[in-house]
């Protein structure tokens, strides 16, 4: 190997400026490759850490870009990535991504508040993620869905576990919270990190070991996720066995007798909402969308294929920090593991 490849094979590290290109190109491997890496290693939480990463990626856009719309920009180009990597992606992460790029491009317009907008983005963008789930839930099962739950968690446990609860609280209420407040917290969390990147990348560009590409190399399993109805995810299985339970409960229970037809009409209304969207909603849609698609790909295609490219070299820093943090044991492995991967991926060149 000649001396200009032996070079071009160290990672090296600005201190000041990092390419909108390079962030641009983390942010979409963050959307269509990152999650299925996540997946391959089990780790949990992988929506959350998805979205904190968005935050992070369009935080860092606004600061290395002149003009906020240079994230308008980004998120088309995330988009199109998206959509050659993961083809089967629900419209909703389509959705989420078009949300954050446009909430990114409306807080950034003025950087004199750049903390604040940070934090912001960080809060709506999480809250987004966590209620985007329950009111897709309250749409196919509607409110008897969380009638059910409060029955199950009733039922259960002064049947089969005899214990006593109160029976006026509203249990199914207390899920919605707690899930949303993990999100708010994540949210909370991630902007104001995000806000402290400047100085966050300032110490990490000088304090990172540097590593040869030649001694990397990919050993992240390759899991392919298949796309599956919802009966078949484990939020689906998790309401169909509650359902099944809450049935036989109304069996058991006689104060619950009267919610038999209301979990049949549920369940019914559920396969019935889910065959017209795939029969006859999702096919308008997805072709509406791959005109979208079609008209802008062009105009992109270079700046796409360049990005795929680096995918391979991507993995390969991801792989590298995952067997590094085998050092830190317990819940620190996570943390060391994202933060070192993070800023590999961001400093790298």
């Amino acid at each position: 190997m000649n001396k200009d490849s032996q070079l071009n094979s160290v990672i090296t590290y600005p201190v000041k400026e990092i390419s909108v290109f390079r962030i641009t190109a983390l942010w979409a491997f963050s959307e269509s490759a990152f999650g299925g890496i996540l997946h391959a290693l089990s780790l949990p939480f992988r929506g959350a850490l998805i979205n904190a990463a968005a935050v992070l990626f369009i935080t860092l856009i606004a600061l290395f870009s002149n003009k906020s719309k240079e994230i308008l920009k980004s998120t088309l180009i995330v988009i199109l990535v998206k959509a050659a990597v993961s083809p089967h992606s629900p419209l909703t992460a389509y959705l989420a991504v078009s949300i954050q790029g446009l909430l990114g491009y409306l807080l950034f317009n003025n950087k004199k508040y750049f903390k604040i907008s940070a934090l912001t983005l960080g809060i709506l963008t999480l809250l987004y993620s966590g209620f985007q789930k329950i009111i897709v839930l309250t749409v196919l099962f509607g409110n008897t869905l969380w009638k059910s739950v409060n029955i199950f968690i009733k039922g259960i446990t002064k049947e089969f576990l005899q214990i006593g609860i109160p029976s006026e609280l509203n249990y199914s209420l207390i899920i919605v919270i707690i899930y949303v407040g993990i999100h708010l917290i994540v949210g909370i969390l991630t902007g104001l990190y995000s806000g402290k990147l400047p100085q966050k990348i300032q110490k990490y560009s000088e304090s990172l070991p540097k590593l040869n590409f030649n001694e990397l190399t990919d050993s992240i399993p390759q899991k392919k996720k298949k796309k599956r109805l919802w009966i078949f995810r484990p939020t689906g299985m998790a309401i169909i066995i509650i359902s099944i339970v809450v049935l036989l409960l109304t069996f058991i229970i006689p104060e619950y007798s009267d919610a038999k037809f209301e979990i049949l009409v549920m369940i019914l209304r559920a396969l019935v909402l889910t065959f017209i969207w795939y029969v006859f909603l999702s096919s308008f849609f997805r072709k509406t969308f791959q005109r979208f698609l079609n008209k802008n790909q062009s105009q992109h295609a270079q700046e796409v294929n360049e990005m795929l490219n680096l995918f391979p070299q991507f993995r390969k820093i991801v792989s590298y920090c995952w067997k590094e943090s085998q050092s830190q044991k317990g819940f620190r492995r996570l943390p060391h593991f994202l933060s070192r991967s993070f800023y590999y991926l961001l400093l790298s060149t």
